[in-house]
């Protein structure tokens, strides 16, 4: 069943849906009043000709396309305005991140020669936070030896989107079998404020196919924030197209209609509010089981560093043992050393001595030292007595001096050992 903008607003009005540009018995109708319409016959229908009535209306260059929720008993889940005789094929299928469901909605749009192509990727999801509690979490997670990444799918959100094109989607096309020459003409979108806060942006790069046919590559990013204890969290999500014509010319004509499908999306709010319940749902679980991973992971942090504290201790305990030992060994060399020393010392000051001594009787030289003074001197070795009169002056003798008669001090001879 094919609809127009007017059955549309019809629907709109009467808070029901319909499902447009779906086979009989696949789409649910919301209203009553799209059953009507439906089931009206022909003739109510069309216009009367007659001479007074106005013209027929022209037909509209677009038709609004039902993509169907398989899931949900092929309910509407939201329409879009398509160029009019352009054959289009849609896929709906679910990917699961945790307990949230993520939708993946694949279209493509032919022209009826099948020159022109126009393809919406399936989305895809983002999460990041940055903030001194993030920062230090990846640098815990770090330094324990874990992925710093706090989410599977965690990614900034790109500062230009053309950028992202070039950075992340050329390369997935290229690994899918779509691969772009003679990249250029990146165009920005300045962001835009959402109703509902959020800020949607777009950026497109265009290239050529090795068929040599033109493709315009557009990714619109829409990002969500909020501060939560100082750090910012994001959420945002990329919606990618791929535009395809024979020529420059046919692709800027061709884009006309790509844009003109994504801005004329309408949602089916009876949709709307089954998937939102099944996402606040989810979100919840989820922020449970993030919890329960977030303590989970902390107590592993916590764990990892009581047991690095205790290996360091332990580390520093052997280290401050074998140092003990160390200096033990050391200073017990040292009085080796020192023992060994002294006996080297003292064999040779006895050898000094003999030498010194055995000089000195050949010499016929011996040495006395006075007893008062200490002090030692050097002289012919004839006698058996020597004195010392304190002024320099000395006296050898055979026969001993009586000391009351004079001042002279006798000075003993100095053994060998005394040397």
């Amino acid at each position: 069943m094919r609809c127009s903008l007017t059955l549309l607003a019809m629907a709109a009005m009467t808070g029901g849906f319909l499902a447009c540009d779906a086979a009989p018995g696949q789409a649910r109708q919301g209203s009553a009043s799209a059953s009507a319409a439906s089931n009206a016959s022909p003739t109510d229908s069309l216009p009367m000709n007659t001479p007074d009535s106005p013209p027929p209306p022209t037909a509209s260059p677009y038709r609004l396309l039902g993509i169907l929720d398989p899931d949900r008993d092929n309910m509407v889940a939201f329409a879009l305005k398509i160029p009019t005789g352009w054959r289009a094929q849609q896929s709906f299928k679910r990917q699961w991140v945790g307990a949230t469901p993520q939708n993946q909605v694949y279209i493509s749009l032919r022209s009826p020669d099948g020159s022109a192509q126009i393809e919406y990727l399936p989305l895809a999801a983002y999460v990041y936070s940055d903030g001194p509690m993030s920062q230090n979490l990846r640098a815990s997670k770090q330094q324990m030896g874990m992925s710093p990444q706090l989410a599977d799918n965690e990614l900034p959100p790109p500062s230009s989107v053309a950028a992202y094109v070039r950075e992340q989607m050329l390369p997935y096309l290229a690994q899918n079998g779509l691969a772009l020459d003679e990249v250029g003409n990146e165009q920005e979108a300045a962001p835009k404020r959402e109703k509902d806060g959020r800020t949607l942006t777009r950026g497109s790069v265009d290239g050529t196919l090795p068929n040599g046919r033109r493709a315009r590559v557009e990714c619109r990013v829409l990002v969500s924030s909020q501060q939560i204890n100082g750090d910012t969290y994001y959420s945002w999500t990329v919606v990618p197209s791929v535009t395809q014509a024979p020529t420059a010319d046919a692709l800027a004509a061709t884009y006309a209609h790509t844009r003109v499908a994504q801005e004329a999306i309408v949602p089916n709010p009876a949709w709307q509010k089954l998937e939102q319940d099944v996402q606040n749902r989810g979100a919840q679980m989820n922020s449970e089981a993030s919890r329960r991973q977030h303590e989970a992971t902390m107590g592993q942090i916590d764990a990892n560093s009581a047991a690095m504290t205790r290996a360091h201790d332990a580390r520093m305990g052997d280290i401050a043992r074998q140092g003990a030992a160390n200096t033990a060994r050391h200073n017990d060399r040292m009085a080796a050393m020192d023992d060994n020393k002294a006996a080297f010392d003292s064999r040779m000051h006895s050898q000094d001595q003999q030498h010194q001594y055995a000089v000195d009787g050949i010499r016929g030289e011996a040495r006395y030292a006075d007893p008062t003074t200490g002090e030692r001197v050097k002289v012919a070795d004839d006698y058996r007595h020597v004195y010392s009169n304190g002024q320099g002056g000395y006296l050898g003798t055979n026969t001993p001096i009586e000391a009351g008669q004079v001042n002279w001090q006798e000075l003993q001879k100095l053994s060998q050992k005394e040397y």
